[in-house]
Formats: structure tokens, C-alpha cells, sequence
């Protein structure tokens, strides 16, 4: 089993997948995290520019519903989008590339017995 191991990690295409994933799960992550941190350091850092009290204000009105919940529905589809992005690229391009270099290390495991 451990020569699978070698002959997968030898694979330029193993490297391309792992190229491929790390960049974007590192992208996903920064946008959610930079997406995350605006809304709260908004708030925390700029308190002059009246983010908090907007945040809390009625979208219409005599409503209940503040632009802090809007913004939070929307937060929660983006991220919620995001996933779904990932999971069809994963499901997709990525596990397609995983197959070639399975299929690839198999072929040569077979030709070196």
C-alpha cells in the first residue's frame, strides 16, 4: 500500500489538486472571515460613523426588522452560498482530478509487478 502512497504523491496531477483545493478553501475562508470581521469591527472600531445605531435601526417604520438582521439574512445565504460552491466544485472538478490520480497510481502499480 505504501508504494500507492509514493506513486500518488509523485503525480503532478496529485499536486495540481492539492494546488487547486488549498486555493480555495483559503479564498472561501478569507471572504468569510473578512465578511465576519467588517460587520463586527464596523461596529466596534468606528462607533463615530454611527454603524451600531444603524444597525439597529427599523428597515421601515413602526417594524421590528432592523438593517442588523437584514445584514445578518444576508451573511447567512452568502455563507450559506459559499458552501454550495464548494461542494459543487469538491464534487465536481476536484473529485475528478482525485480519479485520475487513483486511476493513474493504480495503472502504474499494476505495470511495476
Amino acid at each position: 500500500m505504501q508504494h500507492l502512497y509514493k506513486l500518488i504523491h509523485a503525480n503532478p496531477r496529485f499536486h495540481e489538486l492539492e494546488r487547486k483545493r488549498s486555493r480555495l478553501s483559503w479564498t472561501l475562508a478569507v471572504i468569510v472571515l473578512a465578511n465576519a470581521f467588517w460587520y463586527i469591527g464596523a461596529t466596534a472600531f468606528y462607533p463615530e460613523a454611527g454603524f451600531a445605531r444603524f444597525w439597529g435601526e427599523p428597515v421601515g417604520e413602526g417594524q421590528a426588522l432592523t438593517w442588523g438582521i437584514v445584514i445578518g439574512l444576508i451573511q447567512t445565504v452568502l455563507f450559506i452560498g459559499l458552501v454550495v460552491y464548494y461542494i459543487s466544485r469538491a464534487n465536481g472538478e476536484l473529485d475528478a482530478l482525485k480519479d485520475a490520480v487513483i486511476a493513474d497510481a493504480l495503472r502504474a502499480a499494476g505495470e511495476q509487478k
